[in-house]
């Protein structure tokens, strides 16, 4: 698989290689995100290293194979596994190694070795303070268990304030995922359509075969029971250790169906509210879901969930409801008839809106002058108004906007139909607002882009999102 997109944290890798210092380096980001893959292609290149994946297995299990494969590093050591029976005794050994050169030592999903033995973290201190802090070690902790990760460098943690890297590894962008399809004939619908359905796990658009079209593409990967991401959301949630992955599914698709209140959700689910919320605490936890507000309101009873990753999104609303029939019918036609038809209303209500906020994150101070300091969505208490973009600047005003996954050119009632949205929503006057602004996948008629020239009104395109870097 080729490397893309990762350029940032590559040079951050190798500046911190090239330092003079030992490295201590916390690398840590939800599965499939490619933490690994950043890994390999750096240590592929001449860094004298030794990767060991920790597995969901026992103690003595881990210890032994970790012994084994810095062992093997080293040859002459004249050692065996016997000889390094516990992590203290493999810490040792790395001053060893150390001493000769500068060496790597990842130990990728960390999260495992502490859930087997809590007082890991405090024996890494110890050696860290007497003995890392003065070799050539780069050491690299890396896992996917955001809570338990992310701890290791708390407040509270042994090992505060002792990584000389911290990096939480986040999805790619829908920019970053374009490269993966620079050799495909995408129309910028598709490209998107394929950022709405894959998000930006890179390992789900790498699988995308180029001279296929998208839809053999979603076919013979997601749809297809022989596809290598059918059944991916299941695996996800059995490599978590959850005991029953019934009603986090059951969560998921409720929302994915259209659920957004826990209330909503619960009863669609089938349990009480209280056990929602411990459902609901450990999605948020994996980052699968998030809790939204309005634009400036932090009430609960306001709140709604929403699923935080496109492809789960497409997963829970397409496929899981269809495995029946994907099974004992060709994938292609049942896709061709039950989801196909959909897709446009399904970016356009839960997906172009995500892709149209990256760009304003990305351009915003750019494009209107200001920095952008907070920004969200706003619906009204009865959900009859509703805003896809308001967004406060550093002089106070206001951005307001409107993302629109259309088939044919906006024309002037696009515009005036948000002037009008605006103008009804309680505390905004439209001396408040600075600028409006529309996004349109299929463009804007003649008359639109003339009142633009004259009005503070913004006009972007599919082409604009996709060409536009």
């Amino acid at each position: 698989m080729r490397f893309y997109n990762r350029e940032t944290e590559l040079n951050n890798l190798q500046k911190a290689w090239n330092s003079s210092e030992a490295q201590f380096v916390l690398l840590y980001g939800r599965r499939r995100v490619g933490k690994t893959y950043l890994l390999q292609h750096f240590l592929d290149s001449d860094h004298p290293h030794c990767y060991y994946l920790a597995a969901q297995t026992s103690l003595a299990d881990n210890i032994s194979q970790l012994a084994e494969a810095v062992i093997r590093y080293d040859p002459d050591s004249e050692l065996s596994v016997n000889d390094l029976p516990t992590f203290r005794s493999i810490l040792a050994f790395l001053d060893r190694l150390a001493k000769k050169t500068r060496f790597a030592l990842v130990i990728d999903e960390f999260q495992y070795l502490i859930e087997q033995d809590k007082s890991i973290p405090s024996q890494l201190q110890a050696w860290w303070d007497t003995k890392g802090i003065r070799s050539n070690i780069f050491l690299v902790l890396c896992g996917s268990h955001l809570g338990i990760m992310e701890n290791l460098g708390g407040s509270q943690a042994p090992l505060f304030g002792r990584f000389t890297m911290r990096k939480k590894l986040a999805p790619m962008s829908y920019l970053d995922t374009l490269s993966f399809h620079a050799e495909s004939n995408y129309s910028v619908r598709d490209l998107l359509t394929t950022y709405a359905i894959l998000g930006g796990t890179p390992k789900y658009h790498a699988s995308f075969d180029p001279d296929l079209c998208l839809d053999d593409n979603i076919v013979g990967t997601i749809m297809s029971p022989s596809g290598i991401f059918h059944n991916e959301p299941e695996i996800l949630i059995s490599s978590s250790q959850v005991r029953d992955p019934s009603p986090y599914n059951g969560v998921l698709a409720a929302i994915a169906g259209g659920c957004s209140k826990s209330n909503e959700i619960s009863q669609r689910v089938g349990i009480a509210t209280n056990n929602f919320h411990f459902f609901a605490k450990t999605l948020t936890e994996w980052e699968w879901i998030i809790k939204e507000y309005p634009f400036k309101t932090t009430s609960d009873s306001r709140s709604i969930y929403k699923i935080n990753d496109h492809f789960l999104h497409y997963w829970y609303r397409f496929v899981l409801k269809l495995r029946s029939d994907l099974i004992f019918n060709d994938p292609k036609i049942v896709y061709e008839a039950r989801v196909k038809p959909y897709i446009n209303q399904y970016i356009g209500q839960y997906a172009f809106e995500n892709i149209c906020w990256q760009y304003i994150k990305k351009h915003g101070a750019q494009l209107f002058g200001e920095l952008i300091r907070d920004g969200g969505r706003f619906w009204t208490r009865d959900g009859k108004t509703e805003l896809d973009i308001v967004c406060e600047q550093d002089n106070n005003r206001l951005i307001v906007g409107e993302c629109k996954w259309s088939s044919s050119p906006l024309d002037v009632t696009a515009y005036y139909e948000l002037r009008e949205k605006a103008a009804t929503i309680s505390g905004i006057t439209r001396s408040d607002i600075a600028v409006y602004i529309l996004f349109s996948l299929a463009g804007f008629d003649e008359n639109l882009y003339k009142i633009s020239e004259r009005e503070n009104l913004f006009l972007i395109t599919g082409e604009d999102l996709v060409h536009r870097r």
